[in-house]
Formats: C-alpha cells, sequence, structure tokens
C-alpha cells in the first residue's frame, strides 16, 4: 500500500477523535477511552479500509506519553 494513501486513511480516522471530548462519542458511551480502547478503535476504522486483498493491519500503538503506550495487535490472518 502506498504510504500516502496509508497517511490520510489514518488521518481520516484520527479526525473524527480530534478536539471531542472522547466520553460523548457513541464508541465509548459503555467504555471507557483509555489508550488501549482507543487503540482497538483506531485499529478497527482502520482495518475496514485497509484489510483488502493481501493486505492485513497487524496492530496500532497508542502512546499517552515518550514512556507510555498501548498497544492493539488483531487477528493474525495467513
Amino acid at each position: 500500500m502506498d504510504f500516502r494513501l496509508l497517511k490520510d486513511k489514518t488521518q481520516a480516522v484520527l479526525a473524527s477523535l480530534d478536539h471531542r471530548y472522547l466520553n460523548d462519542l457513541p464508541v465509548f458511551q459503555d467504555k471507557n477511552p483509555s489508550a488501549e480502547n482507543l487503540a482497538a478503535y483506531i485499529f478497527t476504522e482502520l482495518s475496514r479500509q485497509i484489510n483488502a486483498g493481501p493486505l492485513r493491519l497487524r496492530s496500532v500503538s497508542v502512546w499517552e506519553s515518550e514512556t507510555s503506550q498501548a498497544t492493539y495487535q488483531g487477528p493474525i490472518h495467513d
């Protein structure tokens, strides 16, 4: 996949979260918008757009600080 296309798709998902009170978003009505849940949400949204043909999104990491991060790893497909 072209990195520009990947960047555009990633930015579109992040734009839906940027400058928003995350607790008000429907996806976070019943769960805490923690780094772990944000990584899972971003993974789910990106994989819907990227997982076509032989391409598979493997993981998404969300950094809270320089030393604190959460990674969501999706299912492994052969």
